[in-house]
């Protein structure tokens, strides 16, 4: 019987400790200066803010400092679980990878899962015709998202993306592709220029719907095709 049913990874112990510590006490600390830093801010004109910065400076009373003090650690806390939030935890076992990640959870059946990897800071999740169930950025260390995944006896690929010399440079217009995925790329382009990871991350999304997996290098796209893929696509 297995003692250890689940594996979880997330981030490793010493940053998980680091961002549950650092930033609250930082808004501490700076929440309990406040109070000095807008007196002296105010004899700077050039400094914004300054309406607030008098009000504050205006009171003389300790309950300020108090106050402050506590804004700043409610703020310091709010950043820990803002940024626990958006890192990607997964959960691995015998029958399933879950990951969560901004509040969201994406279960994968292991039965589906032809190959897992890691590229660059992603771990990526492969399906049996090559499309892609998952493609995340993690923050653990590479060697415990490995050594998740063999544990539970998934297909593990040491050696990164077995795809990776079929993906082609997108430039718009690309002959091969319809007029309706070079629009779809040509608009993730322009959300990756505005840094709209959400969106971009939808267009990825969708474009694994019709057969073509995209990564980035940069601003550049890249893209190859899904063997025996939808209809959405033909050469």
């Amino acid at each position: 019987m297995n003692d250890n049913p689940v594996t979880v990874v997330g981030f490793t112990q010493i940053v998980h400790i680091l961002v549950l510590i650092v930033p609250p006490a930082l808004g501490l600390i700076l929440g309990y200066f406040i109070p000095s830093i807008a007196k002296w801010a105010i004899q700077l004109p050039w400094i914004p803010f300054q309406g607030p910065l008098e009000l504050i400076a205006h009171f003389h009373e300790n309950w300020v400092v108090f106050v402050t003090t506590i804004l700043g650690l409610i703020a310091g806390i709010w950043l820990s679980v803002e940024v626990m939030k958006d890192s990607l935890v997964i959960t691995v076992s015998d029958d399933k990878v879950s990951l969560k990640i901004k509040g969201t959870v994406q279960n994968i059946s292991r039965v589906d899962v032809a190959s897992a990897f890691i590229d660059g800071k992603k771990v990526v999740l492969l399906g049996s015709t090559g499309n892609e169930l998952a493609r995340e950025t993690y923050e653990s260390a590479p060697a415990d998202v490995a050594r998740a995944f063999v544990k539970h006896d998934y297909p593990w690929l040491p050696t990164g993306d077995p795809y990776d010399g079929d993906y082609r440079l997108w430039v718009p217009e690309t002959p091969e592709l319809p007029p309706a995925v070079n629009a779809l790329l040509k608009a993730r382009e322009q959300a990756l220029q505005k840094k709209d990871a959400e969106a971009a991350k939808e267009m990825y999304r969708e474009a694994s719907r019709i057969g073509i997996v995209i990564r980035n290098k940069g601003m550049l796209q890249y893209w190859r095709q899904v063997a025996n893929g939808t209809e959405g696509v033909k050469r």
